[in-house]
This record gives C-alpha cells, sequence and structure tokens, in this order.
C-alpha cells in the first residue's frame, strides 16, 4: 500500500514538473494572413497577441477568419510541443502529434 502512495506522489511529482516546463515554452507564430502574431505557451494559454499590420481596411470576416487560423495554428503547434516534452520527460522519445 505504502509503495502505491509512493508512486502517486512521483507521478504528481512529474506531472508538476511537465507542467512547470510546459508554462516555460513560448511559441509564436503568424496568422496565415499575416495579420497578427500569436504568443502561445506549451500548456496552450495565450500570452500575448499582436497586430502587426494596420487592420482598418480589412473586413470583419477576414480578420475573423484569420484570427481563428491563426489560434488554431498556435493551439497545434503547442499541442505537438506539449506531446514532445511529455513524450521526453517519459523517457519514450514523443509521443507522435
Amino acid at each position: 500500500m505504502f509503495d502505491k502512495i509512493k508512486q502517486l506522489m512521483q507521478l504528481k511529482s512529474q506531472m508538476a514538473e511537465i507542467k512547470k516546463r510546459l508554462d516555460a515554452m513560448v511559441i509564436k507564430v503568424q496568422s496565415p494572413q499575416k495579420y497578427l502574431e500569436i504568443t502561445i505557451s506549451g500548456s496552450q494559454e495565450v500570452k500575448e497577441v499582436v497586430f502587426l499590420s494596420d487592420i482598418n481596411s480589412v473586413s470583419k470576416e477576414t480578420l475573423a477568419k484569420d484570427i481563428q487560423e491563426g489560434i488554431n495554428k498556435a493551439i497545434k503547434e503547442s499541442q505537438a510541443m506539449a506531446a514532445k516534452t511529455m513524450g521526453d520527460f517519459a523517457g519514450i522519445g514523443g509521443m507522435g502529434a
């Protein structure tokens, strides 16, 4: 029974270390139309959104689509990085993302 508790404590410690590493990682991506740059952490928290060009002449629909695609791109890259980090931490060299 104490072995299981010890294993659970070790797992909790490993998960905390993984979260700490992911929180410290940063990904910057540009949206497809390059209207904005999104900075996201490895734990998928959006840290910053910067507009790269004047958006006054862009339609709301175009801008909304570019924002959506940019965020989705950032999330996908963050997920791939998180999978690799967890795989590296577990010693299995990536989990395939």
